[in-house]
């Protein structure tokens, strides 16, 4: 194989010797300084072999004494390029395609993303950009630890990153640090607000003044224990103190779902098309060959590639065609993972689950279920106070 593509670049011509004594032709390819090979018997006086394009002319133009010499034929890219000589850009165009993807393949093309919000990807972005990782970077000089290391140094909100490779695609992804809650320091003046409404079931006030009862119910962001204790006798100050309570308060949380009678369930089949655009972005224009589409049912998978340092895009839109059917919904199972997704929400919302109930109404072309949850969850949050005479309790007793 090796062999048959070194042969198809260099060129290689096949040569029939017809007369008598035809391997006379190969002493003479052997004092000239032609490599001869593949020397097979075509007849009783006659021989084939094959040998090189310069060669193959050398021996044709020799004149022996009851020898004929036939040029069978030719192969190779210099006979090629001899055929479409006056064509010689038809024959570079598969060359230059070949090495254009090749070199472009080294590149980046495109930076995304994931995780964090807009902000923190902006500045994720630009650090990385100034590290390496950039449209245009070559890939082989990148160093992802290196980039990783000084990102998670010089971004304050980033916990965690990872650049990961595919193709000419940079994956970027991203972990930003969860804020801790702004403790107020002990010795500043403080209530107690609850974050949910709710039923008070239990309440352990530390410090402070509790403005309810366990068995009361409270909304969301009232405050339920003050730090500031006012005495009736006007000749007595006001003091603030830093208000500290366990709150634990029972609420009550819905959710409603729909489930459609019939599930629509598509399947490839198989079917695809490429629709190539190119896209000069300061002009607004759109270039694309072969837009139509002639699926009924179909996905579509983009992707876009930005030419380094210009305006100019290249966007692949493959369109995968779907069958699309209809089969009827197995509603227990559909339920069952709702209810399951309602309970997973409460708990990543702190909440444990005391009972839940569900109440299942029946229509034409779909069921609604509505889920009922009785929830126990710790509330209170501390919030400081400003005080009229600006002073804490430390401060009174100071004066």
């Amino acid at each position: 194989m090796l062999g048959f593509l070194f042969d198809s670049i260099k060129g290689k011509s096949i040569i029939r010797a017809t007369g008598r004594f035809p391997e006379r032709i190969l002493n003479i390819a052997s004092t000239s300084g032609v490599f001869v090979s593949d020397v097979k018997r075509d007849g009783e006086n006659s021989i084939i072999f094959s040998t090189g394009i310069k060669g193959g002319k050398k021996i044709l133009s020799t004149n022996l004494e009851g020898l004929t010499l036939e040029l069978c034929y030719s192969y190779g890219l210099p006979v090629v390029m001899k055929r479409y000589k006056k064509r010689v850009l038809l024959c570079l165009l598969p060359i230059i395609f070949i090495l254009s993807s090749y070199i472009f393949s080294l590149f980046i093309w495109s930076v995304e993303i994931e995780g964090g919000d807009k902000n923190l990807q902006q500045e994720v972005l630009e650090n990385i950009s100034k590290n390496g990782v950039f449209v245009g970077a070559l890939k082989r000089k990148i160093d992802r630890y290196d980039i990783k290391r000084k990102a998670i140094m010089d971004i304050n909100d980033l916990s965690w990153m990872w650049v990961d490779i595919k193709g000419v695609t940079a994956k970027v992804k991203i972990r930003e640090i969860k804020p801790h809650l702004d403790l107020i320091p002990i010795n500043e003046p403080s209530d107690v607000i609850v974050m949910h409404s709710g039923l008070i079931e239990k309440m352990q006030v530390y410090c402070g003044v509790p403005l309810f009862r366990e068995g009361q119910s409270v909304k969301k962001g009232e405050t339920v224990v003050t730090g500031v204790f006012r005495s009736e006798n006007e000749n007595i100050p006001t003091y603030y103190h830093h208000a500290t309570a366990d709150i634990t308060l029972r609420l009550c949380e819905s959710k409603s779902v729909i489930i459609p009678r019939k599930t629509v369930k598509k399947t490839p089949t198989g079917n695809k098309k490429s629709v190539y655009k190119v896209i000069f972005e300061k002009n607004n224009i759109n270039f694309s060959l072969n837009s139509r589409i002639s699926y009924a049912e179909y996905d579509k998978i983009e992707k876009k590639y930005a030419l380094p340092f210009t305006s100019i895009s290249f966007v692949k839109t493959t369109y995968v065609e779907n069958n699309v059917s209809e089969s009827d919904t197995d509603i227990p199972a559909e339920i069952s993972k709702r209810r399951k997704a309602f309970t997973d929400s409460l708990s990543k919302k702190g909440m444990e689950l005391v009972n839940l109930s569900e109440e299942v109404i029946e229509n034409e072309n779909s069921i609604t279920v509505i889920f009922n949850a009785d929830c126990r969850v710790k509330t209170g949050k501390e919030i400081p106070i400003e005080t009229k005479e600006g002073k804490s309790e430390k401060d009174g007793e100071n004066s």
